[in-house]
């Protein structure tokens, strides 16, 4: 059963006489209990797919499509009623997690906030704060309730996000690029914690990262994105395996365990978009065709994918 269906969601900000086509008639489902991670380059349109989900994008964003969650259109929801949805029902991992703690309060109190919003006593709730964060691999919580933000780590910040987070005991968890800046022992643990939330919490979530090693270790299916569309869909075993789209074969043999071969040249303008396949002038297998028509995204192999060369061969 599906807890999340998108539906031809589109972003646009204005810029001058035109504006940036940021998302492009995205369209996804994810099943309850599933982790679905969305990976591409860095200003693929990732992010501004979660932020639009929980309608958080600035007032001059112009958007389209459907979004349904558990059954409720959010965009149809009045603000009262998105406020019983966010941050409750779907909780959000922003990718900064120093930026979303407060420097000047103790972490202890901006936990004890979390329950007083839920209504549950607060010795109650830091009990259960407490039990959450020794299960995140938080040492000595206690002594970590009497510190300030910015004397824990990156790590260790992140696992308290996360236990905020999953504090109110969300149906959907959104992570956006939960391992951006992190050291390689803290990213390791942050495969760990992720790993640790899909199994034992059975949360459903969506997973958004640049970090290939973590789709990996944790989503069972993903999204590629590339100039603010998605270019293929499947399992993650096979995309990360047996990639069909030219895209996705580029930005794995990026990863530095394959040579850490450069994709050629540059994400297009989002402002005037290419004819034909927005990826035509990068790849190296590109035909006549690529560059005259935009591929529709079909069904291919049990996923989906937008390649003109996958249906022409």
């Amino acid at each position: 059963m599906n807890l999340l269906e998108i539906r031809e969601l589109s972003v646009e900000f204005p810029a001058g006489e035109g504006s940036v086509k940021a998302v492009s008639r995205v369209s996804f489902d994810i099943r309850e209990g599933e982790t679905f991670g969305i990976i591409g380059e860095s200003g693929s349109g990732k992010s501004v797919v979660g932020l639009a989900l929980l309608r958080l994008l600035p007032a001059n964003a112009r958007v389209s499509g459907n979004i349904c969650f558990a059954g409720k259109e959010l965009f149809f929801l009045k603000p009262s009623e998105l406020r019983k949805i966010r941050g409750k029902r779907i909780s959000l991992m922003p990718q900064n997690p120093a930026g979303a703690l407060n420097p000047a309060l103790k972490n202890g109190l901006q936990i004890g906030e979390v329950f007083e919003r839920r209504g549950i006593e607060k010795k109650e709730g830091m009990k259960k704060a407490l039990g959450l964060m020794k299960k995140l691999f938080l040492q000595d919580p206690e002594k970590l309730c009497g510190l300030y933000p910015n004397q824990l780590s990156g790590g260790m910040r992140q696992r308290l996000i996360a236990a905020m987070s999953l504090s109110f005991e969300p149906e959907l968890l959104i992570a956006d690029e939960p391992t951006k800046g992190l050291d390689p022992e803290a990213r390791a643990g942050a495969v760990e914690l992720f790993t640790k939330i899909k199994n034992e919490y059975g949360k459903t979530m969506l997973l958004i990262t640049h970090d290939l090693d973590l789709a990996h270790e944790v989503c069972d299916r993903i999204a590629v994105m590339y100039a603010g569309e998605i270019v293929e869909l499947d399992e993650a075993s096979k995309i990360l395996h047996s990639p069909g789209h030219p895209y996705t074969k580029g930005l794995i043999r990026a990863h530095p365990r394959n040579g850490l071969v450069p994709l050629s040249g540059q994400s297009p303008s989002r402002i005037k978009l290419p004819e034909g396949c927005f990826f035509h002038e990068r790849c190296r297998h590109a035909a006549v065709e690529c560059s005259r028509r935009h591929p529709e995204i079909q069904n291919h192999k049990g996923g989906r994918i937008r390649c003109h060369l996958q249906f022409l061969q």
